[in-house]
């Protein structure tokens, strides 16, 4: 006997949509078909519905241990809620220590499976102090290392190209996956400095401070240094299609490169930032509405293989610049919750794209690209049973206030669309019905 019967769906996966019912036991998917003579000892009936595998997010800032704006219980329950079911944890932390070392890495794995509602696997940081850390953080058990070519903050310094290429030898060896945040660090810093020098105020020279210029540089350089390593790489949320053309051509080329967008770069523009506010605010910061619409392009082609949330939650404070300067405001953007119905509502309703590809994106290729291929990203015999049940017809308004984030803010709030989660279920167990959470924390678990 089953322990699940999924009936009456139709499953989309990246190869392909077909009506089929699915039998789980034991939290994995052990068929996939119509007719089944086994019974179940529990039935759901998804008719009418849609059934992708469960989201992937390659790029999740999961949440800080015990911080105020947000913490790994909230992110989570809100991931689940929005149909992701695997978190790839970011590694750069604001109250506990960042991800550089293989300690660091078992005591944020520790807090992770105390307190995460979905199934996770985990960056490490890649620093100039981490380099020395790379291989015993990889046997330890981090997928990939992120690096930001400009910036980071606190603990997480960008490393010079020097530094880069050096880690880039060493995760090579060990056929790792590097991860990289674009922007050039000579060409931001120094604007940077010039904007806070000469109090340069506003938001456009916020804009101005970020060129896509910066991100061409730090693209091109990346490239570069995978033909000569060898090392694998991944570029971080890609912002504009002219950094999507340079991946394509390296691909073409041969190198080991993949690439993601971002569901803010994918529905906004640079003038959603200008007009509405800092809370639209991220980096590499949002360009034109015909550069959002080459993204889209891009996504449909594969080569931005990946749409991951970068979900990056920040106080109100901090993502406002009335009767303060803007430059002094922070950056980053909620999403995780919202990711896969906005993405559904802005591909395959307004932009007529393959549901297909939005089980690719979201899912098939980002499991692939981290190894999880096989438990997650897909909905075949001897898989997790990692499923969203998700209602085509369904129209939302996104209201910040209702979800799961602690701190109640998101560039999302007051979008309209259709297409909503109905029930997740992650290792056949269902997580999430209808927006309400069902299971505890810590039923996450880290997969590899």
């Amino acid at each position: 006997m089953y322990d699940k019967l999924i009936v009456n769906g139709t499953i989309v996966c990246a190869e392909g949509m077909f009506r089929s019912d699915i039998a789980i036991q034991n939290g994995k998917i052990c068929a996939v078909g119509t007719e089944f003579e086994e019974q179940a000892k529990e039935y759901a009936d998804a008719s009418g519905k849609l059934i992708f595998p469960g989201a992937v997010d390659a790029h999740f800032h999961i949440g800080e241990y015990e911080a105020d704006f947000e913490d790994m219980r909230t992110s989570t329950m809100a991931a689940a809620a929005g149909g992701v079911t695997t978190g790839i944890d970011m590694p750069l932390n604001l109250y506990s220590p960042s991800v550089l070392t293989k300690e660091a890495l078992l005591l944020k794995d520790r807090q992770l499976n105390e307190e995460s509602y979905i199934d996770y696997v985990m960056w490490g940081g890649l620093t100039p102090y981490s380099i020395p850390n790379l291989k015993e953080m990889h046997d330890a058990g981090a997928v990939s290392f992120k690096c930001f070519m400009s910036g980071g903050g606190n603990d997480f310094a960008a490393p010079t190209i020097g530094e880069i290429r050096q880690a880039m030898q060493i995760i090579s060896s060990f056929h790792g996956l590097a991860g990289f945040h674009c922007e050039d660090f000579s060409i931001i810093d120094y604007e940077r400095a010039k904007v806070r020098t000469l109090k340069l105020d506003g938001r456009q020279a916020f804009l101005d401070s970020r060129p896509l210029t910066a991100e061409l540089i730090a693209t091109q350089t990346i490239i570069e240094l995978s033909k000569e390593t060898g090392c694998r790489v991944h570029i971080c949320h890609v912002s504009d299609p002219k950094v999507a053309r340079l991946i394509e051509q390296a691909q073409l080329e041969g190198v080991d490169i993949t690439a993601e967008t971002c569901p803010h770069y994918l529905t906004f523009c640079e003038d959603d930032y200008l007009e509405k506010g800092c809370a639209y605010g991220c980096a590499p910061p949002m360009k034109s509405a015909d550069s959002r619409e080459g993204l889209w392009e891009y996504v449909k082609k594969g080569i931005l293989s990946c749409i991951a949330s970068d979900h990056s939650p920040g106080m109100p404070e901090n993502r406002s610049d009335v009767g303060r300067a803007t430059y002094e405001t922070g950056f980053g953007i909620s999403g995780v919750q919202t990711m896969f119905p906005v993405i559904y509502d802005q591909g395959v309703n307004k932009r007529k794209m393959d549901p297909c590809l939005l089980a690719a994106a979201l899912s098939t290729n980002p499991a692939k690209r981290w190894g999880l291929y096989g438990k997650k990203g897909d909905i075949k015999p001897g898989f997790d049973a990692d499923l969203v049940i998700f209602d085509p017809e369904k129209t939302w308004t996104i209201d910040q206030n209702l979800l799961y984030y602690k701190v109640k803010l998101t560039a999302f709030h007051g979008l309209t669309g259709k297409g909503a989660v109905s029930s997740t279920l992650i290792r056949g167990q269902e997580v999430c019905h209808n927006g309400k959470i069902l299971v505890d924390h810590g039923y996450g678990k880290r997969i590899l």
